[in-house]
């Protein structure tokens, strides 16, 4: 059984018998995309990248795994995912060529265009469109997913959005779940967390949880273990750490 926890980064984690293999795998794959000469989505920029560093890869191999959704984790077919804010990022392209159909919306037209030529290059079915969801209300239908998304990712993305279009994007990805769906979603945390809308303590990710308002998987309540680490490249001395939460919307 998959253990999942609401908690904060803890380098640890990956390689937690429920997450190393999709760790392992993530890792293999980054590099086998770089040697074929393709870039990933950094920060907001596309770069060629052969490593993903600690804190991102724990973002990324706990989302997958404890949603089901990585190669090592999956029990089932293709899924249709919706991915906010993640244009080239790897989960986009990793869950394309797994079968998946995925729906990406980012604002950054010029990682968007990107993001479409390499999966068009690569015959996945991945499409990545200019879409802000502080503004538009979306139904699943309008974005290709009749009846919903199986998954929906928000990796590192809700801190950028300034309330209140934080609390309407947390609503509007519950929206989007078909039931039964999975919802996992990341962000800075700590009181030096750098970004436009952090979390800076338990207050703000009790607030983010309610607004998504579906049940949380694993434990009912955030853990934050008080580590705390030099993130930032260019702020060092202000440690922040990362956190993450885990949803379903209920089947019926």
């Amino acid at each position: 059984m998959v253990v999942i926890h609401n908690k904060t980064l803890a380098y640890e984690d990956l390689d937690a018998p429920e997450t190393k293999p999709t760790t392992t795998a993530l890792r293999k794959w980054v590099r086998r995309w770089f040697f074929r000469g393709y870039r990933l989505g950094v920060n907001g920029n596309s770069k060629w990248r052969w490593h993903v560093r600690d804190q991102k890869m724990w973002e990324y191999a706990r989302a997958l795994a404890l949603t089901g959704a990585s190669a090592p984790a999956r029990t089932g077919g293709p899924m249709t995912i919706l991915d906010v804010g993640g244009a080239m990022t790897l989960p986009l392209f990793y869950l394309g060529e797994l079968g998946d159909k995925v729906v990406s919306l980012d604002i950054n037209q010029e990682l968007v265009d990107e993001t479409n030529v390499r999966a068009k290059k690569l015959g996945i079915d991945v499409e990545c469109k200019n879409f802000d969801l502080v503004s538009l209300d979306p139904e699943p239908e309008e974005l290709g997913a009749p009846g919903g998304f199986d998954r929906v990712y928000c990796l590192c993305v809700i801190e950028h959005i300034v309330p209140p279009g934080q609390q309407r994007v947390a609503e509007r990805m519950a929206k989007l779940l078909k039931p039964g769906g999975q919802m996992a979603i990341t962000f800075d945390y700590g009181e030096n967390a750098r970004s436009e809308a952090p979390m800076p303590g338990l207050e703000s990710v009790h607030a983010l949880r309610d607004s998504i308002g579906l049940p949380l998987l694993g434990n009912t309540e955030f853990e934050d273990d008080g580590r705390r680490y030099p993130i930032s490249r260019n702020y060092p001395e202000k440690p922040f750490t990362f956190g993450s939460l885990f949803f379903q919307k209920p089947a019926s």
